[in-house]
């Protein structure tokens, strides 16, 4: 599939590595079908690329990345659109800003992003307890750095940043 994009130009698309937002995006309800891009290999950011929209795309992070004791915790019925079998299929990530000035970079922590990787569905999910900011600033003075994980940590389950009960 072609997909004509304003930041990367014209891309092949393998259907089967878009995702479906069956509710679409907080804001953007109508768009449901993205596709996942890299940054860069050695970046902790990727894009999240409409393809019924060219122009729409998002920064988004694995939030552990910048916050080691990110996780959350949701009802499986919470999830039902979506159909998670094991917390194990499901990657969260979340929403970016990136302004001109770097230090103003901040993740949405409190709606992110849960992608089933075995059925390609996808969610936002917006948390009650509301112990995440909508921003949390990442460089700024006191808050934790940004850095790569360890070798290996990505995949590991003591790492993951989400649980099913």
């Amino acid at each position: 599939m072609r997909v004509e994009t304003g930041r990367f130009g014209t891309l092949e698309v393998d259907e089967t590595t878009v995702f479906s937002f069956p509710m679409g995006l907080l804001g953007f309800a109508r768009h449901k079908r993205f596709v996942v891009l890299d940054h860069r290999d050695d970046s902790p950011f990727k894009w999240l690329q409409c393809v019924e929209d060219g122009q729409l795309a998002f920064i988004i992070s694995d939030p552990l990345y910048f916050m080691r004791d990110y996780h959350v915790d949701v009802r499986r019925s919470e999830l039902a659109i979506i159909a998670p079998d094991r917390a194990e299929d499901l990657i969260v990530s979340v929403i970016m800003t990136v302004p001109a000035d770097p230090q103003e970079m901040s993740a949405n922590l409190l709606a992110p992003l849960i992608f089933n990787m075995e059925n390609r569905l996808a969610m936002q999910y917006v948390l009650t307890d509301h112990r995440y900011p909508v921003k949390h600033y990442v460089l700024r003075e006191g808050e934790p750095t940004l850095a790569r994980m360890p070798e290996g940590q990505d995949a590991a389950p003591e790492r993951r940043s989400i649980s099913l009960r």
